[in-house]
């Protein structure tokens, strides 16, 4: 346990970051940590052998670390894409690749998965292993953008947005439909405090696809879910990749996400968005990952602190890594990220 004595980890105090409040310590906020990073929270109780064990241990890890939450997936919902030996266990993969639908006979022809395959027991099942007030914070495998551009391939799909709009609607609905079944079905669950809605939109400076394409086919589905975890009074956070500055408002005024990840020093540091956005939507995260990876134990600590005294007035920040904590970022310098809130909290 890295957490020091009297760090309770209780989601209140992550519910005080996405209320955009100043919380009573400093927070800390993940998506992914690795599976060494895990191994070092969790030490002798690190387990992988079943599925079950592997979300015990991620529970474990966040606990130990002092998160206020669990990140947890509900398996099944998974679009069948092509496969392909070429494109596994490689740095990069083509967006282009994996085109199963092509045109309306092909869109016929699909298996699409079905809510029914997900067996949302595991929450129930797995929340005995929370700790106090934690609550989980389930997501899916991908979002409606990722999973459409997995089904038809990139480029395939902005042919088909000019070749064949009505085909492209028909996708994105069939898509978009299943994923927001399946974030009510999790918010059923007294365990779920938030849900996050993980969905690459950009590139490094620009939006994968145009904004009003993203208005029209993308962000209804997520307006929908966002208000959909609202009215059960819990949170949406957005996990999204890449520029968002041409689709920030949606974000924030149409979507209404009660918060955001993912910062990329290339495109907009966290330092810089926070001085920006704060006020409209929680800050979440941001420590740049390939800053995480190449810097000292000593910047990535300063550079933590600095981030959270910078937010101490006005709140609505979590402090976390910029997208996930790989395991190619040692663990001394994930460990000088947490030692930066821990030292603040105890002074606090």
């Amino acid at each position: 346990m890295l957490r020091p004595k009297g760090w309770q980890p209780d989601f209140r105090h992550l519910e005080q970051v996405l209320k955009k409040q100043r919380p009573d310590r400093p927070v800390f906020f993940d998506f992914i940590i690795g599976a060494d990073k895990e191994r070092f929270l969790t030490g002798e109780h690190y387990r992988q052998e079943t599925e079950f064990d592997r979300v015990v241990t991620t529970i474990r890890a966040f606990h130990s670390a002092g998160y206020d939450h669990a990140p947890i997936i509900v398996r099944g919902l998974s679009f069948p894409r092509l496969s392909d030996q070429s494109h596994v266990d490689v740095q990069t993969k083509s967006l282009n690749f994996g085109a199963m639908i092509t045109d309306r006979a092909s869109f016929e022809a699909y298996s699409w998965p079905e809510i029914s395959e997900c067996d949302f027991s595991i929450i129930n099942q797995a929340s005995a292993y929370l700790e106090g007030n934690v609550k989980f914070i389930p997501f899916s495998f991908d979002g409606i953008l990722e999973n459409t551009i997995g089904i038809t391939g990139y480029e395939n799909l902005c042919y088909m947005l000019y070749d064949d709009p009505d085909l492209v609607g028909d996708i994105f609905r069939e898509v978009g439909s299943r994923i927001k079944t399946y974030f009510a079905r999790c918010l059923e669950h007294d365990a779920v405090g938030a849900i996050l809605c993980n969905d690459d939109w950009g590139f490094n400076s620009q939006t994968m696809l145009p904004p009003d394409v993203l208005r029209t086919y993308v962000f209804p589905w997520y307006r929908e879910i966002v208000a959909m975890a609202h009215r059960k009074g819990k949170y949406a956070i957005l996990h999204s990749c890449g520029y968002y500055g041409d689709i920030i408002d949606d974000i924030i005024d149409d979507m209404k996400f009660d918060g955001r990840h993912s910062y990329e020093d290339k495109i907009q540091n966290v330092e810089a968005a926070y001085q920006t956005y704060h006020g409209r939507i929680a800050i979440m995260g941001g420590i740049d990952v390939d800053f995480l990876a190449r810097s000292s134990q000593k910047d990535v600590y300063e550079r933590s602190k600095n981030m959270l005294l910078s937010a101490q007035a006005y709140g609505g920040y979590a402090l976390g890594s910029g997208n996930s904590v790989p395991d190619y970022i040692t663990n001394d310098n994930f460990a000088a990220m947490l030692q930066a809130a821990y030292d603040m909290g105890v002074q606090s």
